[in-house]
């Protein structure tokens, strides 16, 4: 028995973003809803669709996580060579390739485009993104801090025999310039070698970060349209609403839903303008630790 078709499934991930987008129903990995949320979650899917028997809140969640895994299968099949979205093209010899690497992925045969992956990635690809950026800003803090508190190695300069004569007194002098002279040269080398160190970081950090943020400004893309679609529907439900002379009780879901991604959206918008200052404060020191290994 199929407990979702479609339509179900779908709906049910849009319920989930419009409840993900209040902080307070989502668990500290950033995907997953607390208790009450996904009790109000299934409270409300069940008011969406007329059913003889509702689903459970175990249902619901066991729907979510397969969907998770699927996702997780298609973003290896995505990677493989010769992959297309939509499926086209893709002979029987590539598919059998595929199962014999990975069983689970010819499910998605005959199944492209899949239908919850644009929605799957805003869920998870959000998270990902967040704890990624979260993480980069953390490398580069702790590399800032190493760079500061790290001491410059240095070798001691010899100790100055006693009771010698003028002569060996110059010797001492000369011995020790070139001792000094030395410990200079030590010092630069380390310096030089630590600052190139950072730089490659700074580096890695500033292709992570726009690679980063071209995946914000698709996934924000993708919510304007998504934000449209639930605007069309709404108005939709409206209109019906308006002829029939009664309101359904799915509008009401409906407007939370458009409300709640309208949230997102703004929410977004924020997340995109922290991270753009951060972009540029990134390539900012980039350019600095440039112009230092230079003059190096």
């Amino acid at each position: 028995m199929v407990l979702f078709v479609e339509s179900e499934a779908l709906r049910l991930l849009d319920l989930y973003m419009a409840l993900r987008a209040e902080p307070h129903n989502v668990t500290n990995g950033g995907v997953l809803l607390k208790q009450r949320a996904r009790e109000e979650l299934t409270r409300q899917l069940n008011a969406s669709f007329a059913r003889g028997t509702p689903w459970t809140e175990g249902q619901v969640s066991v729907k979510f996580k397969n969907l998770r895994g699927e996702y997780a299968e298609l973003k290896w099949l995505s990677a493989q060579p010769g992959f297309r979205a939509d499926g086209a093209g893709l002979s029987d010899d590539w598919w059998r390739d595929v199962k014999s690497r990975r069983p689970k992925c010819h499910a998605f045969k005959g199944k492209l485009p899949w239908a919850f992956e644009s929605k799957m990635q805003l869920i998870l690809g959000d998270a990902e993104k967040q704890q990624q950026m979260v993480k980069e800003g953390d490398e580069v803090q702790d590399k800032e801090q190493e760079q500061e508190e790290q001491p410059i190695a240095s070798i001691p300069s010899p100790r100055r025999p006693q009771h010698k004569r003028k002569r060996d007194n110059d010797d001492q002098r000369r011995d020790s310039g070139d001792w000094e002279q030395g410990s200079e040269t030590t010092q630069s080398f380390d310096g030089g070698e630590r600052s190139q160190g950072y730089g490659r970081s700074l580096s890695r950090s500033v292709e992570h970060s726009a690679v980063a943020a071209a995946g914000m400004a698709r996934g924000f893309q993708d919510l304007t349209v998504m934000f449209q679609d639930e605007a069309a529907r709404c108005r939709a439900l409206e209109q019906q609403s308006a002829r029939n002379g009664r309101e359904p009780p799915s509008l009401a879901d409906q407007r939370s839903v458009l409300l709640a991604i309208a949230h997102s959206l703004e929410h977004s918008t924020r997340a995109t303008a922290d991270m753009a200052k951060g972009y540029r404060e990134l390539v900012s020191a980039f350019v600095r630790e440039t112009d230092v290994q230079r003059e190096l």
